[in-house]
């Protein structure tokens, strides 16, 4: 049976600029209770299939050519850019991919211009129609059917391509278990232990249930099942919601990845929280601003861990709230609804909760995530209302959201915009609304020049001193520019099904527009289909398979309401097909339902997290005694150097309101100008210093630690932790140990020059050639140290060279020769004149004139081909405190010249 066409024109609506609106909402989401399926309905949802796979497959083609072109005749100088890379930072994992990036971006242009031009082609052609009522229609839809089946079965059989002996080093722990990408999103789980049994029984029943319940039993129309089914999907959706706060919210992030990726979103809150303005003094971080709109609230609530992740963790729920609630209001049937909101759900976030150990990962959620999802809402209530009052707190609440995190941030005001000139593009009588499409691009550029000129007023206001808001995008500037930690993207891989259902958006969108026929859903698809977009361009850059399924929850989004659309066309229809393409819809769109069914335990573990709070008990224990011993000395408001892990500087900044003496943090640094400008706060100021030496150990901060050899002096201890303070004993500018058989001599002073001249020469001087008999002289102030064998001079390794150095937790030193040697005492704060005179059977101590040791040689002195290191011992050794000189003899001194340059420095520095 067929129902009447309805063949009025839709009621043009206006944009909010000019008009209020009409009164009462736009229906969406409501398909008739049944579908023509005469033969004049199906021939043209024959030629509408064609037109589209046609259109589809020839701007494929022409890509094709395209890419070819630019394959053939583009040729970038990659040395240069690893050249600049080098020169703009220090992280060393510079992956330019200009080629990459290219034929990405003219793909997008290419394949969007292509299916807009190709439309138009095949609309005006009269053999579609023919083609559509042949037995070509069925072979040419199998054929398009069968690719997607095959094209997803290699995507996922297809290696990892950072699997562990792959094509590139393993990015997380799954690449050490996933040889195939299939592996890697669900190896150990439902889907990977029972594929067999959902493609072959599961899938069939779901498909049964909507050709035999729905379609020809009319379940729909039972209110029973409408309920239970509304029943059934709120509790499930109600339950996800719930479990992802609860297990978000934490008093500390006890797994390792945890911690790592909590400190990189909550050290600059806790900066900011202590009063230290961002986008000031260099202080930025890599997720935006955030901290200074969550700060509005840690003002009144005060900020620690627990509050701190239960309020993300809020935001997270909100965010997939705001999914469900979107997708309610365009996906009509309700078992698809609750299968497309499962999906949204599992792939992008839990499936990694299940498979890798705990990490919240709120800088993608809710930070990156809760932007989008909060747009497509309010475009959705828009869409129905077209209220000026929406229109405008969209847009303003976008800008905002360029602010809060600017690479999602733009993506979705630039989707906002694109929506607006989309959605009002035509006029009642069909002709290209050139007015409001320049309305909605002055409200675009004017709203977000407003949206930055008031942040930097209030900024002013509160701080006294405006932000530096270039800053805030310069990081993702140089990311794009030299290709910071990027990744290969591989042809054959799961991004292929994505970009399929992008594709899929915008032809759905071009079709709408060409046809001037643009509504409600029309222009929610087409926002939807800009996010997912974004998020895609995303992944073209960090292509790791982590990355991906992050990136793809608003393409879940889209391609629920596409499958709803499908379902709503073909369900009275007997194109086979089409119904086999719906199949492999359900199988796309319900193994995550099952996936979050079957590990409801799983689940369980991640709120409580009981194993992962009893192996990490000890070192929350540490890390809490330590920050009491911050705390206490230290006071609220004060400035303090924090060196620590990069996970743990957060931690011990909880909340207390110390302010770092120089930021951004660790996890935060990247430019050789922040090493550059750590090293001269360092050597210029006088703030106090808490540093774990165990565990600042990173390779980029010699400089950093050289400076704080050079300049301070050990205070006190706790555990782990020493406090730091800057140096009171002053070096004389006296020099005692120039002599005419010097090979190597270094006079430090307290002066500028001085202590650079001591920060270099703790990074190496080179090596040195001496005689089998010389000398070693050091005159320095003995302190406590904080590293194991912290040097004074050496170079030594395995069985060659020489080393001074003080044994940590010792009152001794040690001196060696050709790796082997004695330790002997020295007396604590004092200025000690140091000397080791080496013969060619043996070597002799002498602490301020006196010989205290003499140890034999077995052999003589062998060269060493080590640099020369003074004041460190090559890695982390380094000797804090005052060293005013050391001098290297190519022959060793007698008992007279030792005595009398002890007398002479005696009696200049000891009076």
């Amino acid at each position: 049976m067929s129902v009447k066409k309805n063949n009025k024109k839709p009621t043009p609506v206006n944009n909010p600029i000019a008009t209020k609106g009409p009164k009462q909402p736009i229906p969406v989401a409501t398909p008739p209770t049944n579908v023509s399926t005469n033969n004049a309905d199906i021939l043209a949802l024959k030629e509408e299939v064609l037109k589209w796979l046609f259109s589809i497959i020839g701007a494929i083609l022409v890509y094709l050519v395209v890419a070819n072109v630019i394959s053939n005749n583009y040729h970038p100088d990659i040395n240069a850019l690893l050249a600049l890379a080098n020169k703009l930072s220090f992280a060393g994992d510079a992956r330019p991919e200009p080629m990459e990036s290219l034929l990405f971006r003219s793909g997008v242009v290419t394949i969007g211009v292509g299916i807009l031009g190709f439309y138009m082609l095949f609309s005006k052609m009269k053999l579609v129609k023919k083609l559509a009522d042949t037995p070509f229609f069925l072979l040419f839809t199998a054929l398009c059917v069968i690719f997607v089946i095959v094209l997803i079965y290699f995507d996922f059989a297809a290696p990892n391509p950072f699997a562990q002996g792959g094509w590139d080093q393993p990015q997380n722990s799954r690449d050490f278990v996933a040889k195939t990408n299939f592996e890697f999103f669900f190896k150990d789980i439902f889907l990977g232990n029972n594929l067999f049994a959902y493609t072959f029984f599961l899938v069939p029943a779901i498909a049964c249930l909507f050709y035999f319940g729905i379609n020809k039993y009319k379940w729909e129309d039972n209110r029973f099942f409408q309920k239970g089914v509304s029943i059934f999907g709120y509790v499930v959706v109600a339950g996800i919601i719930l479990a992802i706060v609860l297990m978000n919210t934490f008093y500390f992030p006890y797994a390792f990845e945890n911690k790592y990726d909590f400190n990189a979103v909550y050290n600059s809150m806790t900066q900011v929280y202590a009063g230290v303005p961002m986008l000031v003094d260099g202080f930025s971080n890599t997720y935006g601003l955030y901290p200074h709109f969550l700060n509005l609230i840690f003002h009144f609530i005060g900020l620690d861990v627990f509050k701190f992740s239960f309020l993300l963790s809020l935001l997270t729920g909100l965010a997939f709230l705001f999914n469900f609630l979107f997708l309610k209001k365009y996906v009509s049937n309700k078992v698809i609804l609750l299968l497309a909101f499962c999906s949204v759900v599992f792939l992008p976030y839990l499936d990694f909760k299940f498979l890798t150990p705990y990490d919240c990962s709120f800088a993608t959620f809710p930070i990156r995530y809760i932007i989008p999802s909060t747009l497509i809402l309010l475009a959705a209530v828009y869409a129905e209302k077209r209220s000026q009052a929406i229109y405008w707190v969209t847009f303003i609440l976008m800008g905002f959201f360029v602010l809060w995190n600017p690479e999602i941030g733009i993506v979705s005001y630039a989707a906002w915009l694109a929506f607006n000139i989309y959605n009002d593009f035509f006029t009642g009588d069909g002709k290209a609304n050139i007015k409001k499409i320049l309305l909605h691009i002055i409200s675009g550029v004017g709203v977000i020049v407003l949206v930055f000129l008031v942040f930097k007023g209030v900024f002013y206001i509160f701080y006294g001193a405006y932000p530096d808001l270039g800053s805030l995008f310069g990081l993702i500037t140089a990311f794009a520019n030299v290709g910071f930690g990027l990744l290969p993207m591989k042809l054959v891989h799961p991004w292929n099904l994505e970009a399929i259902v992008i594709i899929l958006g915008f032809t759905y969108s071009i079709v709408k527009w060409l046809k001037k026929s643009i509504d409600p859903k029309t222009s929610v698809i087409f926002l939807v289909s800009v996010i997912s977009l974004g998020f895609l361009v995303y992944f073209q850059g960090r292509s790791h398979n982590w990355s991906f399924a992050a990136s793809c929850g608003f393409c879940m989004v889209l391609l629920a309401i596409l499958g709803d659309e499908l379902w709503i066309k073909i369900k009275n229809s007997n194109l086979v097909t089409l119904h086999l393409l719906f199949v492999v819809f359900l199988f796309g769109i319900s193994f995550s339902f099952f996936e979050i069914i079957f590990n409801t335990d799983k689940i369980n573990e991640l709120i409580y997290q009981e194993d992962d709070k009893e192996k990490q008990q000890p070192e929350e224990d540490r890390i809490k005694s330590n920050t009491e011993f911050i705390n206490k000395n230290s006071k609220e408001k004060e400035k303090i150097f924090l060196f620590t892990a990069k996970q743990y500087q957060g931690l011990y900044f909880d909340g207390n309101k110390r302010q770092s003496a120089f930021n951004p943090g660790f996890q935060d640094m990247f430019l050789n100008t922040d090493l550059v400008k750590l090293e001269e706060r360092i050597r210029d100021s006088s703030y106090n210093i808490f540093l774990e030496p165990a565990f600042c150990n990173f390779y980029f901060m010699p400089r950093p630690l050289a400076a704080v050899a050079a300049t301070y002096e050990t205070q006190g201890a706790s555990q782990t932790m020493a406090m730091l303070v800057k140096r009171k004993t002053k070096v004389t500018p006296k020099i005692f140990l120039g002599r005419p058989d010097n090979v190597i001599h270094r006079k430090y002073n307290d002066d500028t020059a001085g202590i650079k001249l001591r920060i270099n020469d703790a990074l190496g001087v080179g090596p040195i050639l001496l005689n089998t008999g010389f000398s070693v002289e050091a005159l320095f102030y003995a302190k406590d140290q904080i590293y194991q064998y912290a040097t004074l001079i050496g170079n030594t390794n395995d069985s060659s060279g020489f080393v001074i150095a003080k044994i940590l937790n010792s009152p001794n030193y040690f001196f060696g020769i050709n790796a082997k040697g004695i330790s002997l005492p020295v007396d604590n704060n004092e200025w000690v004149y140091c000397v080791m005179d080496v013969f060619p059977d043996h070597f002799e101590i002498y602490v301020n004139g006196n010989k205290i040791g003499v140890s034999p040689l077995a052999a003589p002195f062998r060269q060493s081909p080590e640099k020369l290191f003074i004041g460190n011992g090559g890695f982390l050794r380094y000797y804090i405190g005052a060293i005013s000189e050391i001098a290297v003899n190519d022959k060793a001194l007698d008992n007279q010249q030792i005595e009398a340059t002890w007398e002479n420095i005696k009696g200049s520095m000891l009076q």
